[in-house]
């Protein structure tokens, strides 16, 4: 073989080798181009123009779906990402966990096609590929099937393009209306978060005020230390949080004052003297009687030796008691049936909501020892400001929140009673007091907490209002976050008419039928303060 043909093989060789791996890697490239719906690379479709995205958030059936995908083009693979929220639960929703998703296009013919996403892409997130074999509008259900929970979305009218161009042109022009905020559906998933309508309800006309819940008169009590004493050894010893009966001994205290600045010699002596004092007067009566019965001394004068008599036992007593007070505060004890120690009683039914019982201690007059309260029924005194005052004079009832409790409390016919409305205004804050007499049968509400009341004026108004949670303190300024997709929402200030119930009137800044955030616009005030909120939507 000659030495030229061998070189024209080399090269022929070389040039297949070349050739072989390029092939394959243009049929892999291609098959995961297509596949993430970016459209073919070769040919004509190189200057196709890329598809446009789409979105939607629909709230059906407890749910709450937000899914983006590529338009549909017949014949071109379109993933949906669908992101699912249990949204059954007002005071927050949740991201779903389980489930498969089942996607089902249906033709204006009649004819459907169903595209099955068995398991999450991850929490929250499912995606099944919808691939079109027909162009024409058509409509659009996504149906969830999970342990957590179930249900149908319609997403609603769809359209099925022909080709990416037309696709394309039959997107809408931008109209460059009001900036929005964004807050992914994986930040929202992590936080107490939920929306609400803004509706038109029959909202009661009320009046704002501060109250703060007491307990019902004469359903309290402080038991302090009558006299200076020794609390008893070896008794109960009442402590916080106690339940006690009406008449229960709470605290046994032995007086010590009488004792405090005597030794036992000097209360020895003392006693010794009672009893000398008392023999004599005994011999002295007798005496009496024997010379009154010989008629040497007038009545009169028996019947004083008789009352020196009975001073002198009295005094005996007296110096007995007090030496045998002396020995028990000694030792510690408490004093036997002679009673020299004062009982502390619960004067009602209740629990201890204070006490300082040290046995043993020694304690002076005055001392606070034992606090006592029935925490079944409550009056929230509400303070309302003078110029409000005529408008509640015939108040019959109030809603009030109070911190730790997402839910409002209310108090009316039903549920309780006016108890009284001030007839004096307070001249430090020029308010009025109203007083409310309400029950708290499992004791969740304290007496001491503060509490933002509503009272009504027995006025009623239909307008539409929303979560009263909604409302957010812009630099004084009452704002909202409405809705615009599943995680972009538009910051708007609002004007706040009437509060009941929970609920706020709107009188400018939301429409009804838009949804506002009710639970987490404070979280999403602060991410876009600090900066936390991504600029660019996220990687699925």
């Amino acid at each position: 073989m000659s030495r030229s043909l061998l070189l024209v093989l080399f090269l022929a060789c070389l040039s297949a080798c070349k050739r072989a791996p390029g092939d394959h890697e243009h049929g892999a490239g291609q098959d995961h181009a297509h596949g993430a719906g970016q459209g073919h690379e070769h040919g004509d479709a190189a200057s196709e123009p890329e598809r446009p995205d789409e979105s939607v958030t629909v709230y059906q059936d407890g749910l709450e779906l937000f899914m983006e995908y590529p338009a549909f083009v017949v014949g071109q693979p379109s993933p949906l990402v669908a992101h699912f929220t249990d949204a059954r639960d007002p005071n927050g929703f949740h991201v779903v966990t389980k489930g498969r998703v089942t996607a089902t296009l249906r033709y204006a013919d009649g004819s459907e096609e169903r595209f099955v996403a068995e398991k999450l892409l991850r929490d929250g997130i499912f995606k099944p590929e919808v691939r079109p074999t027909k162009a024409g509008e058509g409509t659009l259900t996504l149906r969830l099937e999970g342990e957590q929970v179930s249900g149908t979305v319609d997403v609603g009218k769809v359209v099925v393009h022909p080709t990416v161009a037309a696709a394309v042109a039959a997107v809408p022009p931008e109209d460059g209306g009001e900036a929005t905020v964004g807050f992914l559906k994986e930040q929202q998933w992590k936080t107490q978060y939920a929306t609400a309508p803004a509706e038109p309800r029959v909202l009661q006309g009320g009046v704002r005020a501060n109250g703060e819940l007491k307990p019902v008169a004469g359903q309290s009590a402080e038991l302090s230390a009558p006299v200076a004493g020794r609390i008893s050894v070896g008794d109960k010893v009442a402590h916080l949080g106690q339940r006690v009966r009406k008449g229960e001994v709470l605290v046994r205290l032995v007086p010590t004052s009488s004792a405090s600045g005597t030794d036992l010699a000097s209360l020895e002596m003392e006693s010794a003297r009672a009893r000398a004092e008392l023999g004599l007067a005994e011999r002295e009566v007798k005496r009496a009687e024997e010379m009154f019965a010989g008629k040497a001394i007038p009545e009169k004068q028996l019947d004083a030796a008789r009352v020196a008599h009975e001073v002198a036992a009295a005094r005996v007593a007296a110096t007995e008691r007090q030496l045998a007070l002396y020995r028990s505060t000694q030792s510690g004890s408490a004093v036997g049936p002679g009673g020299a120690a004062f009982e502390l009683r619960s004067p009602v039914d209740g629990v201890v909501s204070f006490a300082d019982v040290i046995p043993g201690a020694v304690v002076e007059p005055g001392r606070l020892l034992v606090s006592v309260i029935n925490p079944e029924r409550l009056w929230l005194e509400a303070r309302v400001f003078e110029a409000d005052a005529p408008r509640v004079e015939r108040s019959s009832g109030a809603s009030f929140s109070v911190a730790g409790f997402e839910h409002e409390f209310a108090v009316d016919e039903k549920t309780g009673r006016r108890v009284a409305v001030g007839s004096v205004v307070d001249r430090a804050t020029r308010t009025v007091p109203v007083i409310f007499e309400l029950p708290n049968p499992d004791g969740v509400l304290k007496p001491g907490m503060f509490a933002k009341v509503t009272l009504y004026t027995g006025q009623t108004v239909r307008g539409v209002a929303i979560p009263e949670s909604a409302l957010v303190d812009d630099n004084g300024k009452p704002t909202v976050y409405v809705m615009e997709g599943g995680e972009s929402f538009f910051k708007r200030a609002v004007r706040p008419g009437v509060r009941s119930g929970g609920y706020v009137q709107v009188l400018e800044g939301v429409k009804e039928g838009e949804r506002v955030v009710s639970r987490g616009a404070y979280e999403i005030k602060l991410s876009t303060a600090t900066g936390a909120i991504p600029e660019h939507g996220h990687q699925h």
